[in-house]
């Protein structure tokens, strides 16, 4: 999902409830608009068998570059 905009990743994952998100910027802010935020890294990795777990997001909003800078 990585690179990708975050309403493009909800759906690939089939819009599952066990996705959660995880600001980028640590500033702990919440996504109201998806299509305003695009994914920077998840977990578990790129190719990794999902089996019902979590998969956690990171995302800052599409003009913010990933990372803390």
């Amino acid at each position: 999902m990585t690179g990708k905009g975050l309403s493009v990743a909800y759906k690939d994952l089939n819009h599952n409830k066990s996705i959660q998100l995880k600001d980028g910027l640590g500033a702990h802010r919440h996504v109201l608009w998806p299509a305003n935020w695009k994914v920077c890294d998840q977990n578990p990795a790129p190719g990794t068998p999902l089996n019902n777990q979590k998969v956690t997001l990171t995302v800052v909003k599409h003009q913010e570059k990933c990372g803390k800078s």
